[in-house]
């Protein structure tokens, strides 16, 4: 007999009753692979700048000030010079890296493919289990309900039955007690 979540089944040849429970759920897991290309830019620039001085400094312009002008001038040329190499090294570093990432493209699609499947295996296994416990428990509590009803009536047939013995019998003092699903039955007899 089909029942919501199981079966019953009573097998003539062993007078056995078979009851099985069934529970199912769907388990999914996902993954994300990531990788990060790192690189390092370096750049060397130099640069040169010549000023005017004159001995006497004429119009203030000394050596000192010819010298200092001239320093920061190269500096300023040299930082963007660099700056310019450095954005042309580190666009071509990210190019670069992100051809070597589309080449992993199917290496990192299988890894996640990988760890999905890993981690649905231990989640399925974990959900298993607790669906195995789940089945247990409610089966124990079917098989207390699917039994019942079957329990009263033959508690009433082996009632009904002791109690037509002992009166064929001629059974003193016959007394039936049914309370809280207890059944006590007395009586005296000679052996």
């Amino acid at each position: 007999m089909e029942l919501d979540g199981g079966t019953v089944a009573y097998h003539l040849d062993t007078g056995e009753i078979e009851m099985t429970a069934r529970l199912i759920d769907v388990v999914s897991a996902e993954a994300e692979v990531t990788r990060t290309v790192e690189g390092t830019v370096d750049v060397h620039t130099t640069a040169e700048r010549t000023e005017r001085y004159y001995d006497d400094s004429w119009g203030g312009l000394s050596k000192s000030v010819a010298e200092r002008t001239a320093r920061l001038e190269a500096q300023e040329r040299a930082d963007r010079k660099a700056a310019e190499q450095a954005a042309r090294q580190e666009e071509k570093a990210r190019l670069a890296g992100q051809a070597r990432l589309a080449g992993q493209g199917a290496e990192l699609d299988a890894e996640a493919r990988e760890e999905a499947e890993r981690r649905v295996v231990a989640t399925a296994e974990q959900r298993r289990e607790e669906l195995a416990r789940d089945a247990a428990d409610r089966l124990a509590d079917a098989r207390t309900d699917f039994l019942r009803p079957v329990h009263e009536v033959l508690a009433v047939a082996y009632r009904d039955a002791i109690v037509e013995y002992a009166r064929a019998n001629g059974a003193q003092g016959l007394q039936v007690d049914e309370t809280d699903g207890m059944l006590n039955i007395q009586f005296e007899m000679e052996a």
